[in-house]
């Protein structure tokens, strides 16, 4: 590895809620190599609403200093040569890529536009055939974690320990845990709390309302004393609330209340968390509470999967899995809907029961029977 000269490095990495968690282990490795480094984060604008800004799930002040908003897909010449000067007045001489999987003409451009913007170091830039479109990982069978791939990517700064509790640490501030405190003190936390975020910013990881409530309505009876905690985005207040009415006892909406990070600061009190395949069950991975995961099949199983040896993840794979459809119309989302909530209260038992086997706290668990 070239050692940056001027100790000035971006970090080049576009994406939203969940696609940032995924990419926590890389931040901490870039850090851990380049400690007494100015780091400037080149970053997208949100596309959609729900897609929160990397800033938010990240923080400000540890992993980077500063952002460039990069306007994805633009060929605008004013735009790019704008960012190519902010990169040159930084005077940054390494760019660390650790972006979603892209073309080999993607890449070569990358390259010419940091070469254009000065840079002389690139890191994560040449790659190997298995780096340009998702590849099965040979342990598992399945398609590579995502964490993974990008871990390997960077590996010239050294081995990531994707193990290391560390390296999903989101440094979360005082402000921040303080927000969680005044949440928990409500929820009275010496019980047991299921949270739930029942969003998702395509329609086709949709579980549906009905058997959310289903869901929610079995599980309030199977979980005697415990309280329910819904978080998500603002426009998803109206369903927690329906949900909430269907758990029948106590509960508290978070919806649009908490930022990301506050949220996953309150998730660290969860017993167990359940939602769609979406960036709220990494924000509770990353925390360390087990997760049930209700995936549709519009990717193969492996690459979103959750971080965490204790979740539950429920997949049906119908021929048409792997189909990347953001609104599924044809075959009505019959993958994801076929999951039935009977399953669904199985899988919570399962991590509710392998959370208590391997808790060293003494706690008083309700172990979920069947």
């Amino acid at each position: 590895m070239n050692i940056s000269k001027n100790n000035k490095v971006l970090i080049y990495r576009l994406g939203s809620l969940g696609d940032t968690v995924m990419a926590l282990p890389c931040f901490h490795e870039i850090k851990n190599s380049f400690p007494d480094a100015d780091i400037t984060l080149l970053t997208n604008k949100p596309v959609m609403a729900k897609a929160a800004a990397i800033e938010a799930i990240l923080g400000t002040g540890y992993f980077f200093n500063r952002t460039i908003n990069y306007p994805v897909g633009t060929r605008n010449p004013g735009q790019l040569l704008d960012i190519i000067k902010q990169i040159r007045a930084l005077k940054i001489d390494t760019v660390i890529n650790i972006t979603a999987i892209r073309s080999k003409k993607a890449l070569l451009r990358d390259k010419l536009f940091f070469k254009a913007a000065g840079v002389s170091n690139l890191i994560g830039f040449d790659v190997q055939n298995r780096d340009l479109s998702i590849s099965v990982d040979p342990t598992t069978g399945v398609n590579e974690w995502e964490a993974k791939r990008l871990a390997r990517r960077i590996n010239v700064l050294g081995d990531v320990d994707l193990d290391d509790e560390r390296n999903w640490d989101l440094h979360l501030n005082k402000q921040e845990l303080a927000v969680a405190q005044n949440y928990a003190d409500q929820l009275s936390t010496q019980k047991q709390i299921i949270a739930i975020s029942t969003g998702t910013k395509n329609q086709s990881n949709d579980w549906g309302i009905n058997n959310w409530q289903l869901l929610l309505a079995q599980l309030s009876n199977k979980l005697p004393g415990w309280k329910l905690m819904v978080i998500g985005a603002p426009d998803e207040a109206a369903v927690a609330e329906q949900c909430i009415q269907s758990w029948g006892k106590e509960a508290v909406n978070l919806c649009g209340k908490t930022t990301p990070r506050e949220s996953a600061a309150i998730l660290k009190n969860a017993t167990v968390f359940v939602g769609h395949d979406s960036g709220p069950i990494h924000l509770a991975a990353a925390v360390g509470v087990p997760c049930v995961g209700i995936y549709s099949a519009r990717n193969m199983p492996g690459q979103w999967f959750p971080k965490g040896k204790n979740n539950q993840i429920l997949y049906k794979l119908p021929e048409c899995a792997g189909c990347g459809l953001e609104v599924c119309i044809i075959q009505q989302k019959k993958c994801i809907l076929s999951i039935s909530v009977d399953e669904v209260i199985n899988a919570v038992s399962l991590a509710i029961n392998q959370q208590i086997k391997s808790s060293i706290i003494n706690h008083s668990f309700t172990y979920l029977q069947i």
